[in-house]
């Protein structure tokens, strides 16, 4: 039964997903080879997958947010487990910690969409029913990963918009920088430092 399904799958797409747009927009219908080589080579991870390497282990992570750009800045601090999921295809996350003083869980995963040619992300956590989706750019020095998110405002239920900076900052350590656009204004909300313990 497993060695039909592969085929059928791989049909349903042909049939479904790969005649919506034609093979490369020709409007010709792909021949299976050719369907299976496009999933063969978007389902295979590669040199963009290896970078998210050195994020991998165990890390303590001192919590920076503001909620409003003008009051004091609030902390809080917490430990992430980054490790491999379905064999090098995604990297997932798992947080653990406090956030305004109440307990506080996050778990995303992060990866590489070789079709589409950029990182991408989800995020699910403790204090929200949203899901945050985000994508952005291999990043040029290798070392400062960008990416636009989006998730759902809370106050008004509609979608609301921001920036992720990651940057490898040593073996032993990375940052993350969240940014919000209130207004069509960049506005710094979190920074979380990770030290590595494993």
């Amino acid at each position: 039964m497993k060695k039909l399904f592969l085929p059928l799958s791989l049909l349903a797409l042909a049939t479904f997903g790969c005649n919506s747009t034609g093979a490369g927009g020709s409007g010709k219908q792909p021949t299976m080879a050719e369907v299976t080589a496009a999933m063969t080579h978007a389902g295979t991870p590669g040199a963009q997958h290896k970078a998210l390497e050195p994020f991998v282990g165990t890390w303590s992570a001192k919590v920076s947010f503001w909620v409003d750009p003008h009051a004091p800045v609030m902390e809080s601090t917490g430990t992430m487990v980054n490790s491999w999921k379905f064999g090098g295809h995604y990297l997932e996350q798992k947080f653990e910690g406090d956030m305004g003083g109440m307990p506080f869980e996050g778990s995303g995963l992060w990866g590489f969409d070789v079709a589409a040619g950029k990182y991408i992300g989800i995020w699910i956590d403790s204090m929200s029913t949203a899901i945050m989706h985000s994508s952005g750019p291999v990043p040029k020095d290798g070392k400062t990963f960008t990416s636009k998110s989006e998730m759902t405002d809370p106050m008004s239920g509609k979608a609301a918009y921001g920036e992720e900076v990651i940057t490898l900052d040593s073996p032993t350590q990375h940052t993350m920088r969240m940014f919000e656009d209130r207004g069509g204004q960049k506005v710094k909300t979190m920074e979380i430092v990770y030290t590595r313990l494993r």
